[in-house]
């Protein structure tokens, strides 16, 4: 089994690789995570992943951007690209609170 530390410090060092700020990485890290509890509970309640993540995602997105996923990527002049990634610090501290928020309302 893989040690998840070791996961995360690749993480790090890749990010640190592409140019972005240690406070950066830090908010990206802890984006990860509130994803995951996300999803999580989406799993628990029976959300399916792909078509229903992506229709939920749509919505959290919009309430806090005003755009949808496709049209924030538009926006940001992004193909392929991950879209978190491509935020900003506060991008993803408002993504992170929107994902929170939704999911303590879920439980």
């Amino acid at each position: 089994m893989l040690d998840p530390e070791l996961s995360i410090e690749q993480a790090v060092s890749d990010y640190k690789r592409l140019g972005y700020s240690d406070s950066w990485i830090n908010q990206r890290l802890k984006s990860i995570e509130i994803r995951k509890e996300l999803t999580d509970e989406w799993n628990r309640t029976g959300v399916i992943e792909g078509y229903q993540y992506a229709t939920l995602t749509d919505i959290i997105t919009k309430e806090w951007s005003g755009f949808r996923t496709k049209e924030y990527k538009q926006f940001k002049g992004l193909k392929k690209e991950s879209l978190r990634d491509n935020m900003t610090n506060v991008e993803l501290i408002l993504n992170s609170l929107a994902e929170a928020s939704t999911t303590e309302i879920a439980r």
